[in-house]
């Protein structure tokens, strides 16, 4: 199946609440006599929905459900109880039951409240409210969040001047099924190697402010989002989220939910939120959604609308910032420049492909979430992917260039709404509607030319700067070093605006073989002291390798070919190489590429995010690995999985070109638990044992052994099938073992 990141639901312990103005129910602080009216929904056959869930919790391309919505229609004139106050004021109010629910929470079709007006939602375990005049929407509709239990009494006190001139009408109840406030999707559920977005607040402060979470109240999932610019900056809330996510008007948007400690998952407030949007424009190829907010989120909220860059150029890096299973905000790097690259087996390039996250990942809830290039610009919102936390599977975002303009229906495009004035312009910065802390502070934003691996003996770093001040930024000094050997100043001048960005590439630099660091930083900014000293340096550490040793890589893909992928593992496991992604779809593809190596041993992992390989139903593909005499290491034309391993080595380095049952060891019982006797009779006295796991990662090493047998116990690792290389000065042998 082709997974979808489809959106999960959330709650915290404090549930969720609009712009509200505070206040207290007057029936909690006074003695009314009267028996509030009940309304109760029918009795539900659940076994049904569950016996579903058992199917769909199973799929990220399946919404999670924990309730039932039942249409119901409740209003002032229908249903409840009025009652007049001494003073001529009235009270309205209604009490609605969902016998054996988890969970309540409603919608309106019509809410309109008058000046002076207030209106209450509440229980014995929560008081949502008040809600004003302040809260009206131009669609009428409404919704109000989780109280936990089976029953919510609704209070509307209405003043005598404005008495018949308020409206609500619930149009729908949802019965909540499944206990979100203690188990399930929710604060703290999602993976381990999850990054909270504090962390980066140094650098990605302001784009962490623009990222937002939703929850669509109808089906009851979540999503992420972005609040993102235009080029008036003019402060039009839009929020840019997934087609998939099935935005609605009455959507509750939440901002700032997010951990106030880096190291420690904290739960973050969940009470600065807008409910209610307008639906500008989608489309379904890059499945993007963008919608207007019903209101601009207050000063207090202290928001950051995002920039964009509808450039079709690659970008060098990317970054998410998300919301994974409805846990606080994290944030995920990759450090590897992004790949143009089809929907799985959808036509067109209109997605960007992250190959595999740095650090973090993504999950079911960060559907919609913001990608952002290396100035810090959307390029794209997530739309699925493979990768979660353990993988090195991929993620597919919409390419925000192709929903700019590709289709010229307003109702289909980016264009239309984020430059009203048709400006033209291909970029936008971000816009800080409360201005920025400070009057001088320039950043250095990222640098970039350095690749992990650097293949050769030179480097070109490009450097990006940014003007986070109030004054124009027109001149900065920048020194950069290399390893240590004494830091060279280059002195820019320019002429940037608030959030406004330059680059410039500084002159190649030369590394001999090995692990080197690149340090940079700016100062004396328009001749003065920065006024944050906290985002002006950087470092990069990398490998170069100075004189490389190439293996050949010759590819047919099936005909789906931008399911498969490879990558190669270093001695102990690290990532040193992947593809950039294949577009094929429509039959097969073929691929030479020279893979930049040295002298050592590796392990090559080909990969299919179908799970079906490349033989033999949709096309018959092949794959064969050279060695730098030209010599065959590994080929393979039956592949039909998700992945295939293949140890081997390059330079001076033994060989190890198949599998070989027949070799000159033994191991045994096989399978078995865990616990493996090798018997190394026949082989060569010193030896060097390797094993690798399913996806080519070195779980077990071991030197220069030399007795007959040993025992070796893989019982703390996963189930599965495993690869043991065994080799010596005069052979190398490979076999599978299988723990059980």
């Amino acid at each position: 199946m082709k997974k979808l990141l489809f959106a999960i639901v959330l709650l915290s312990s404090q549930g969720f609440a609009q712009i509200n103005h505070g206040g207290s129910p007057l029936s909690l602080t006074n003695n009314f006599n009267s028996t509030v009216p009940v309304y109760e929904t029918p009795i539900l056959n659940l076994q049904p929905f569950l016996e579903e869930d058992v199917i769909t919790d199973q799929h990220k391309d399946i919404a999670w459900r924990f309730g039932i919505e039942q249409s119901v229609n409740l209003n002032l004139n229908n249903s409840g109880l009025w009652e007049t106050l001494p003073n001529g004021d009235r009270i309205w109010r209604l009490d609605i039951k969902s016998p054996n629910s988890k969970t309540i929470n409603l919608n309106y079709s019509s809410f309109y409240l008058p000046i002076g007006a207030t209106f209450f939602v509440y229980n014995k375990n929560q008081i949502l409210g008040s809600f004003t005049n302040q809260n009206n929407s131009t669609t009428g509709e409404f919704s109000t969040s989780l109280l936990k239990g089976d029953n919510v009494i609704l209070e509307y006190f209405e003043p005598l001047a404005v008495q018949g001139q308020g409206t609500i009408e619930v149009s729908s109840v949802v019965h909540g099924y499944r206990d979100l406030f203690n188990q399930l999707k929710a604060f703290g559920s999602s993976g381990g190697c999850n990054v909270n977005a504090i962390c980066d607040t140094t650098f990605w402060g302001n784009e962490i402010r623009s990222a937002v979470i939703l929850l669509t109240s109808g089906n009851s999932r979540f999503c992420s989002g972005a609040l993102v610019n235009n080029t008036l900056q003019d402060g039009t809330p839009y929020i840019l989220t997934a087609n998939h996510c099935t935005p609605a008007t009455n959507n509750i948007f939440m901002f700032n939910y997010q951990s106030p400690s880096c190291s420690t998952n904290i739960d973050g407030p969940t009470t600065q939120t807008i409910s209610g949007c307008i639906l500008r424009a989608t489309d379904t190829p890059s499945d993007f959604y963008l919608v207007e907010l019903s209101s601009i989120p207050p000063s207090n909220y202290n928001v950051f609308y995002a920039g964009w860059s509808s450039d079709t150029i690659a970008p060098t890096k990317g970054t998410g910032i998300h919301f994974p299973a409805g846990d606080v905000k994290k944030i995920s790097h990759d450090i590897d420049p992004l790949v143009e690259s089809t929907y799985y087996t959808s036509p067109g390039l209109n997605h960007w492909r992250v190959n595999d996250w740095n650090s973090g990942t993504t999950e079911g809830g960060s559907s919609g979430s913001p990608l952002f290039d290396q100035n810090h610009r959307i390029v794209g919102q997530l739309h699925g992917g493979d990768a979660a936390c353990g993988n090195d599977a991929f993620d597919l975002y919409g390419k925000f260039a192709y929903s700019w303009q590709t289709d010229n229906t307003p109702s289909k495009q980016l264009k239309f709404w984020l430059d009203p004035t048709n400006s033209g312009v291909s970029t936008m910065n971000g816009y800080d509607p409360n201005g920025s802390n400070y009057a001088t502070d320039a950043v250095l934003l990222d640098v970039s030319g350095i690749e992990t691996f650097v293949c050769g003996d030179s480097i070109a770093p490009k450097i990006s700067i940014r003007n986070h001040g109030t004054a124009n930024l027109i001149s900065l000094n920048i020194f950069y070093e290399l390893d240590g050997t004494g830091f060279t100043q280059l002195n820019w001048a320019g002429n940037l605006s608030t959030y406004a960005i330059d680059a410039l590439t500084l002159p190649p630099l030369y590394a001999t073989s090995g692990a080197h660091t690149f340090k940079v930083y700016c100062t004396n900014p328009n001749g003065t002291t920065d006024n944050n000293l906290l985002n002006d340096s950087s470092t990069v550490n990398f490998n170069s390798n100075a004189q490389p040793i190439f293996a050949t890589l010759n590819l047919i893909t099936d005909d789906y070919g931008a399911e498969t992928s490879w990558l190669v593992r270093d001695f102990y496991g690290n990532i040193v190489l992947q593809s950039e992604g294949y577009s094929s779809i429509n039959g097969g593809e073929t691929i030479s590429e020279n893979l930049c190596l040295y002298d050592s041993c590796f392990t090559f992992v080909l990969k299919d995010a179908y799970g079906d390989g490349f033989c033999c139903g949709f096309g018959s593909g092949e794959f064969q690995l050279l060695n730098n005499w030209g010599d065959t290491i590994a080929q393979n034309y039956t592949f039909n999985g998700d992945s295939l391993t293949f140890p081997f080595c390059l330079g001076t380095s033994t060989n190890i070109s198949k599998i070989n049952d027949n070799s000159s060891f033994n191991i045994y019982p096989n399978p078995n638990t865990g616990k493996f006797n090798i018997d190394f009779t026949d082989f060569s006295i010193l030896k060097t044992i390797h094993i690798y796991d399913g996806i080519g990662k070195l779980i077990y090493h071991r030197t220069n052994i030399s007795g007959k047998n040993m025992q070796i116990d893989l019982g703390n690792n996963s189930k599965g099938i495993y690869l043991i290389s065994i080799t010596s000065d005069k052979e190398s042998s490979v076999k599978k073992i299988l723990v059980k």
